[in-house]
């Protein structure tokens, strides 16, 4: 007699599998470790900054329109400076239940399993009940592409499961010949998490509309009506903020700037056994590839698959960069012309595009395992291999603690800090982790170190500040930034480095910034210029230190020595 399989057993898969996409974070959550990097990862510390930013707004001791918590004394308008607010809004219970280091964590991992969960909701709405939902629930739990922007502290941009909701509100519509609605619903919540989700997510939405006019081509109103009622409903849900974005355009720090300002290798086709592993995995494993390929053969929903497949191919292909050099001869991807239209040039993570790849996958990975015959059983074996390919690339990955509240917050003034070195991005993810506990509004402002993204007004001010203006000067006169040293540099970027000459600086000056409601100068001393201790000792005196000697300060709210 047959065994009848339990009832329910792929969703309950669906489940196992989405809670094994925690393993490279396992040992650090067991830990109350947030998952990251060992060290504290510098967008880790801006997620923090972020988090408590929004935790003062909902509890309205700052300004919806404009916070001056960083980029003292002008301030930033808050929508320009958080412009993705709902997993800072939504982590908010676990931070105030948990408190910052534990709420965090969980929050992280509750994340990486709800995208398992939602891609095998969305496996099931694609190709039934069976296999089709625990294999693209492998795929989105599994992903080596979401591990490596959890493993820099990116919270946001793990969040691929309303694209996924919105790819099966799409296919559901298809299916049942109804309208768009729903899946333009989750689109506007995948651009409300991080706006190109909500572009990239766009791109899978219409290869599954686009898709089925092909496969019954007298039926063509039904998935012309359901691509322009979801787009329809997106775009009237982002409205707002994309006025506001556009009414704000000006002030916008960094808004000519089309380069990243950070080297972004991707190694989309990597994830082999034998490559050495990076710190950082951006990858989709090119064994999916395959499992893509084969719904090509024999797949009933055929142009939907088609459609998939091209869909992957340019979101890949944008990952890529502006161009990929095929036998020598740059060939412009996509991502040019994406940069060429009005509020992208600040798009500067091309990799981030594999995230509607890899929801791409998961779909054809879907109907694949609903195949008949030899095409079903190579498909589960390339998705078996798959899953494998992710899971030996990263291996087991660190994590790190929310640093505790600082000694020094309780021996300054209540006013704002400027902390030294400002261009150091090693000083600037901790200090601005820091500021979860003491609150205390920064002269300096998020990446600080990449220049072109102060805002106008702030560079103005500071360029007539002479104490700001000279410290300033001393640290772009020597190597800073991401260079650990400066051992090694070249002939060309030694030239680069400027020689300053420090201008005849004042107490007058000091008492200036302390008056605009400066009290505190704090250092890191082993990576604050000597220049800078110098000119600040002679002002000031000799700073107070915490027990490690490592940490002081100055403060401009007493009566100078």
């Amino acid at each position: 007699m047959a065994m009848t399989p339990p009832r329910n057993w792929d969703r309950g898969l669906v489940l196992l599998l989405s809670g094994a996409g925690l393993w490279p974070f396992l040992p650090a959550l067991l830990e109350g470790r947030v998952p990251g990097q060992k060290e504290l990862p510098i967008d880790g510390g801006n997620g923090l900054f972020i988090f408590a930013l929004v935790q003062d707004v909902l509890a309205g001791k700052t300004s919806l329109l404009h916070s001056d918590a960083m980029w003292f004394p002008t301030g930033r308008p808050f929508l320009l400076a958080v412009q993705n607010l709902v997993d800072a809004v939504a982590v908010q219970p676990f931070l105030l239940g948990l408190g910052p280091s534990h709420g965090l964590a969980v929050f992280t991992a509750l994340l990486l399993v709800m995208n398992g969960l939602a891609g095998g909701w969305m496996g099931e709405r694609v190709g039934g009940r069976g296999w089709s939902g625990p294999a693209a629930a492998l795929v989105l739990a599994l992903s080596p592409y979401v591990w490596g922007e959890e493993q820099t502290g990116r919270v946001t941009q793990t969040i691929l499961a309303p694209i996924c909701l919105a790819v099966g509100a799409s296919w559901g519509a298809v299916e049942q010949g109804r309208g768009g609605a729903k899946a333009g619903g989750w689109l506007a919540l995948a651009a409300a998490v991080y706006w190109f989700y909500g572009l990239f997510g766009a791109v899978v939405v219409a290869a599954v509309f686009l898709g089925a006019l092909f496969e019954a081509p007298a039926s063509w109103r039904g998935p012309v009506r359901g691509l322009v009622l979801a787009a329809v409903v997106s775009a009237a849900a982002v409205a707002p903020f994309a006025l506001f974005t556009a009414m704000s355009w000006e002030d916008m720090a960094g808004r000519a700037q089309i380069e990243s300002p950070v080297p972004n290798p991707t190694r989309i086709f990597g994830g082999l056994p034998w490559q050495n592993n990076p710190r950082i995995v951006a990858y989709v494993p090119q064994l999916l590839y395959g499992v893509a390929a084969l719904t090509l053969l024999r797949a009933h929903r055929r142009g939907r698959a088609v459609a998939l497949v091209v869909a992957t191919f340019l979101l890949c292909f944008t990952a890529h960069g502006r161009a990929v050099m095929v036998l020598g001869v740059p060939v412009p991807s996509p991502l040019q012309a994406l940069q060429a239209l009005p509020g992208f040039e600040r798009f500067w993570w091309p990799h981030r595009a594999l995230a509607g790849a890899t929801v791409a996958l998961a779909v054809l990975a879907a109907l694949a395992v609903q195949l008949p015959g030899w095409i079903r059983r190579l498909s589960g074996v390339l998705l078996l291999g798959a899953a494998a390919q992710g899971a030996w690339v990263p291996g087991v990955l660190s994590g790190w603690y929310v640093p505790p509240n600082p000694f020094w917050a309780r021996d300054v003034g209540p006013g704002a800090v400027l902390f030294l070195p400002m261009l150091n991005p090693e000083v600037g993810k901790l200090r601005f982790a820091e500021w979860t506990w003491h609150r205390r509004p920064f002269v300096n402002g998020m990446a600080m170190w990449d220049e072109f993204l102060w805002p106008d007004e702030w560079r103005r001010w500071s360029s007539k500040e002479p104490l700001v203006s000279t410290l300033l000067d001393i640290e772009r006169g020597r190597p800073h930034g991401r260079l650990r040293n400066a051992v090694g540099l070249s002939p060309a970027a030694l030239a680069r480095l400027r020689t300053v000459t420090i201008p005849s600086i004042t107490v007058a000056d000091l008492d200036s910034l302390h008056a605009q409601g400066v009290d505190t100068i704090l250092i890191d001393k082993p990576r604050t210029p000597s220049a800078s201790l110098s000119l600040l000792t002679r002002l000031a005196g000799e700073p107070r230190c915490d027990a490690s000697n490592r940490h002081c300060w100055w403060r401009l709210d007493e009566p100078t020595p």
